[in-house]
């Protein structure tokens, strides 16, 4: 499969590609080591104040639309893309890897005690091939560093890292040379989805692009994040040519 055309988003750029699992699947059996961010308002504007993200997500290997605003700002731009909600590509990405000769070389790294390996669990039982390694993302500097070292030990090719923006994009960052050849991808509060402690918006809310107003009702202490919402949508338009 052809190398992802990109796109610019403000002072980023996307990755435009029809089908990001398929690319990803390729990938991990060459055993092509990848970071993958899934991009939305919100982590944009948050990389104008953070040089250290803004600079994670340009060295990324894979950069897919997660959100409704850059999909908006592509569609200013005569582009249309479908939106890759992060936890969709996440979850394709393991049923695919289910069937195939990876199934044994999966990681959950992040989340509260007990929160990954409960993912985990809902995962083998969803698709009983699949082996997951799992460590929640509490740990002191001397677990942290003992976890390292299992990584770099038992060599996962899928590590799914849910440690929050920036904070996972960073790790994965400043890490992935302990597992070289293998796809990371930061996925967020997925795996509280995954282990029922969450749930995702009505499937009419995300069909029309209202999955951020879910969020904010279920956390409503997310509302000054929530304005980077207002600020990208000026912030694109101002920067139309």
């Amino acid at each position: 499969m052809s190398i992802p055309q990109t796109f610019p988003v403000l002072d980023l750029s996307i990755h435009l590609l029809n089908d990001y699992s398929t690319w990803l699947l390729e990938k991990a059996h060459q055993g092509v080591g990848i970071h993958v961010i899934t991009l939305n308002a919100e982590m944009t504007m948050m990389a104008e104040e953070n040089p250290a993200l803004a600079a994670a997500i340009k060295s990324a290997d894979l950069v897919v639309p997660d959100g409704a605003g850059i999909v908006l700002h592509l569609r200013l731009r005569g582009v249309k893309h479908p939106r890759c909600p992060g936890i969709e590509l996440a979850a394709s990405l393991l049923e695919r890897i289910g069937e195939s000769s990876l199934a044994n070389s999966v990681c959950f790294y992040g989340g509260s005690p007990g929160v990954t390996a409960t993912a985990a669990q809902a995962w083998q039982q969803r698709v009983p091939n699949l082996s997951i390694m799992t460590q929640h993302g509490y740990l002191n500097p001397d677990e942290e560093r003992a976890w390292k070292q299992t990584l770099q030990n038992k060599q996962p090719r899928i590590i799914y890292v849910g440690l929050g923006v920036p904070r996972q994009e960073l790790w994965i960052q400043q890490n992935r040379y302990l597992c070289p050849n293998s796809i990371w991808i930061g996925v967020g509060g997925s795996f509280d989805i995954w282990a029922g402690n969450k749930s995702r918006a009505p499937k009419w809310l995300r069909d029309n692009n209202l999955e951020w107003s879910y969020r904010l009702y279920q956390e409503p202490w997310r509302w000054k994040r929530m304005l980077s919402l207002p600020k990208f949508f000026w912030r694109s338009l101002s920067s139309l040519k």
